[in-house]
């Protein structure tokens, strides 16, 4: 079986991840951002996998950059589709709703997702304050039960199975909908205060994303390295007097924040001084460019 695995990543969680998994099948990770700048993406396996975290689920749970990714392919509806949806919260309230997310997008671009499966890694922020039920915020812990379900997740590709209790899992993210939605309202208005626009505002979330950097803070440390430049997946950091200069593009990987050597990028959904990346990563494995 032949499995072609792309990946998004910025602190190294799906790195690893995609890793893992296209180990199991003797191939090499593709790296999305590398592969955008055509105008078309044409697949030439029979078998994909695309492996991406979650982010902000009850809006999308769908990286930007993996949406257009999908939308670029030319022959979707020709491959057999499998996805791997990492997140740091429980998998049912984030993971589900982003791989229905990607169900929806992969549909309307006349493909199917065949299988999707999820797995939980450290949250790369480590914000487990917000969640109202006790999780396990152990990040060895968490690596190592992922390692193992990783192995489960390549075996069931492997053997073309689907994802146990679909539909449970589903009626559940069917009844949790509503608290999705009083959910949203509070993160919609948090991404207008970031990207600076008034609370009037009627753009979407995906248009707010991208000018969240606004409120990203570079401090007097920099060096004008360019490191965060060059691990940006999107270009969205330019250096202008050996200064980071954002062009409001932002994916909201927390690669700039993560990796900057001096510690003077700061993420405005991270607390000050709260780092993480996973531990086998390391940076130049990031640098897109």
């Amino acid at each position: 079986m032949g499995l072609a695995v792309y990946f998004f990543s910025g602190t190294g969680n799906t790195y690893i991840l995609a890793n893992q998994i296209a180990e199991k099948f003797e191939t090499a990770p593709i790296s999305i951002p590398n592969i955008m700048h055509g105008e078309k993406i044409h697949v030439d396996t029979g078998d994909m996998c695309i492996v991406f975290p979650c982010y902000m689920a009850t809006l999308s749970g769908l990286p930007l950059i993996v949406e257009r990714f999908v939308r670029k392919i030319d022959n979707l509806g020709e491959v057999t589709l499998f996805a791997v949806c990492n997140c740091g919260g429980y998998e049912i309230v984030n993971a589900l709703p982003s791989l229905h997310r990607l169900r929806q997008i992969v549909e309307s671009c006349n493909g199917k997702l065949y299988a999707g499966h999820s797995l939980r890694l450290p949250m790369n922020n480590l914000d487990y304050d917000h969640i109202p039920i006790p999780i396990n915020r152990n990040s060895e812990d968490i690596i190592r039960k992922a390692k193992i379900q990783t192995d489960r997740i390549s075996a069931m590709i492997r053997q073309r199975r689907r994802t146990r209790f679909a539909i449970p899992k589903n009626l559940f993210s069917l009844v949790m909908k509503p608290m999705y939605g009083m959910i949203n309202n509070a993160v919609m208005r948090e991404l207008r205060i970031r990207a600076h626009e008034p609370d009037d505002s009627r753009l979407h979330y995906d248009e707010l994303i991208p000018l969240t950097d606004k409120s990203i803070v570079v401090d007097g440390t920099c060096t004008g390295c360019g490191i965060c430049a060059k691990l940006c997946p999107v270009d969205n950091i330019k250096l202008v007097d050996r200064k980071p200069e954002f062009q409001h593009a932002c994916e909201m990987c927390f690669a700039c924040d993560e990796w900057c050597p001096t510690g003077s990028i700061h993420h405005w959904s991270r607390a000050r001084g709260v780092k993480y990346h996973h531990p086998e990563a390391i940076p130049r494995n990031f640098f897109y460019r």
